[in-house]
């Protein structure tokens, strides 16, 4: 939060004003703190913690977009590339800004497949 003092201040003003000054958020107000919850889900996007996801391995050949992959080949998805998606973070995606999730449309980064690779 260093690099962005004002959305630190805004943030815990957010706090300030809903939870006062008496008690920590909890996870419980996390549905009435809108703009910590953009921080929170803007700091995961800007840096995923595994960019390149969890390896998969192929269970069978496969064909994707007309490139083989023979069973067996570990796979890692590229959740950083995913996370940078213009198509679905918006314009300018390389910025850091928790405001983006109100904007419709924007997707929340944990529903994208970067969070998500794989057969569940």
């Amino acid at each position: 939060m260093i690099l962005y003092p004002e959305v630190q201040k805004k943030a815990q003003q957010e706090i300030d004003d809903i939870l006062g000054f008496q008690r920590l958020p909890q996870v419980a107000n996390m549905d009435t703190l809108p703009y910590v919850m953009g921080v929170c889900k803007e700091a995961l996007r800007c840096h995923p913690l595994l960019p390149t996801g969890v390896p998969h391995v192929a269970s069978e050949d496969a064909v994707v977009q007309g490139y083989f992959i023979p069973k067996g080949t570990i796979i890692f998805g590229n959740s950083w590339a995913l996370l940078l998606d213009e198509i679905v973070f918006g314009l300018n995606p390389y910025k850091f800004d928790p405001e983006r999730y109100f904007i419709p449309g924007v997707r929340d980064p944990g529903s994208t497949g970067a969070f998500c690779f794989g057969r569940r």
